[in-house]
């Protein structure tokens, strides 16, 4: 979990937590919604397709890839 919430941070350029969403993380929108799934499946790390509609936080991304690495 440590390793996607770091990447999350890279691509928002700022220090996130699990606790945090698009509405507490100034710049996170859809186009970096993207860029987090596509760095996360550069590091081996998928997101279904029809769950990047749903991301809202932190948690939702840990929660999806937890789902698909099933």
């Amino acid at each position: 979990m440590q390793n996607i919430i770091d990447i999350i941070s890279e691509v928002l350029g700022t220090s996130v937590s699990e606790d945090s969403s698009v509405d507490d993380v100034a710049g996170w929108d859809s186009l970096k919604t993207l860029q987090i799934v596509m760095a996360l499946d550069e590091a081996g790390c998928e997101i279904p397709l029809e769950k990047i509609a749903e991301i809202r936080s932190v948690r939702d991304v840990v929660t999806f890839a937890k789902q698909e690495a099933r």
